[in-house]
This record gives C-alpha cells, sequence and structure tokens, in this order.
C-alpha cells in the first residue's frame, strides 16, 4: 500500500502526550525524558532470493549492515537489521518511501510500508538504562547494548524495537500503533521516580 506524506495523520497518543515535568524533582533536573518522533516514514524490507543490499544502499544513499541487530545511518534514513535478511528503515516523512523503495529493490525483495502502524518514542536521561530495565529481559549493560545496535524484545509486554542511539543513553522505540498509549504509560509512571520530562 502506497504510503504518502499526509498532513492528516494523527498520533496514537493526542490527548495522552502531555508536555511537562512530572514525578519527583531531583536537585539535578529529571532523570528521564520522553518524547515521541515524528511522523516517520517506517519501511519494513525483506530479501528474497537476490540480495537486495547494494539496491538499498544506492536508493537511500546508506547500506544497510548484513549483520542482524546493526544499525546503519544517521536516522535520514536509519536502517535497522531485525533478522538475517530483514530490516527496519525509518526517516522523517517527506516522501513516498515505500514506492521508492520499490522501484529501486530486485522485485523478489518485499517492501512493507508500517508507518501507520508503528509509533517511535525517543527515551533518554541519565536514568533511561534503568527504567528500561524495569520492564525487559535484555541485557542493557553498556557493553552489551551499543549505539549502532538493536534488538527486538519485550518491553512491559509489549513487543518493541529497540534501536540505541547513543551512549548518553538515548534510545528510540518501536511500537506497534495499538500498544503505543500502553507502553507510553508504563514508561511514564515508571520514570516518575526519577523525574520525568515529558516533550
Amino acid at each position: 500500500m502506497a504510503d504518502p506524506a499526509s498532513p492528516l495523520r494523527r498520533s496514537a497518543l493526542a490527548g495522552l502526550l502531555i508536555p511537562g515535568d512530572f514525578g519527583a524533582a531531583p536537585f539535578n533536573g529529571p532523570g528521564i525524558l520522553i518524547a515521541e518522533r515524528g511522523p516517520l516514514s517506517v519501511v519494513q524490507i525483506e530479501a528474497g532470493s537476490d540480495d537486495p543490499i547494494a539496491a538499498a544502499g544506492e536508493a537511500l544513499g546508506v547500506a544497510p549492515s548484513s549483520v542482524p541487530n546493526e544499525a546503519t545511518g544517521s536516522g535520514r534514513p536509519r536502517i535497522l537489521g531485525t533478522g538475517t535478511g530483514r530490516w527496519i528503515v525509518s526517516e522523517p516523512e517527506s516522501r513516498d518511501l515505500a514506492a521508492h523503495l520499490r522501484a529501486a529493490l530486485p522485485e523478489s525483495a518485499a517492501v512493507t510500508g508500517l508507518s501507520h502502524a508503528r509509533v517511535c518514542l525517543r527515551l533518554s536521561g541519565r536514568d533511561a538504562r534503568t527504567l528500561l530495565a524495569k520492564g525487559c529481559g535484555i541485557d542493557l549493560h553498556p557493553d552489551a547494548f551499543q549505539p549502532g545496535t538493536s534488538r527486538m524484545t519485550s518491553l512491559f509486554h509489549a513487543s518493541v524495537l529497540i534501536d540505541c542511539r547513543s551512549a548518553e543513553p538515548v534510545y528510540d522505540i518501536y511500537v506497534h500503533r495499538s500498544y503505543a498509549a500502553h507502553l507510553f504509560e508504563m514508561l511514564r509512571d515508571g520514570a516518575l521516580e526519577f523525574g520525568c520530562r515529558i516533550a
């Protein structure tokens, strides 16, 4: 299905994500910052009989990694390896990304537009890693989950894709639209003890 840029897109968190400071008020400021990223174009690529990496690299200006869980690109676009021969591509919405990739990749590659099916939350702050540890079982130690890598996992009982963007730490969390409100509320409530700033 085509995924044209549309000014009519409504956030799944509309009316729920209210900017402000919440919870504890540490002397050194909130330990958690939560923001919604978007609107984003999000597309899944699944390789077929032909390797799409070279064609994807030419079409996007940055090549996907052949190694699962590795990320490439700075965000315009960002390409996350989610398994052998599978990637998620995201970028700020400005074009029909799915159509662009369908035209560029081998016919055997499956390109699926997910822009309307995913919400991306950015979680950052000095206590972000501790908050994530409350809700998921992956190893979050900085030596184990490094910038430039991603993980598919469960976070507060929602399936998510977590992209480690920097060591500060900063994480982008992709979640199914239907679970976005649940996940946002769990993250917000879990962040109150650290002080939480929502933007």
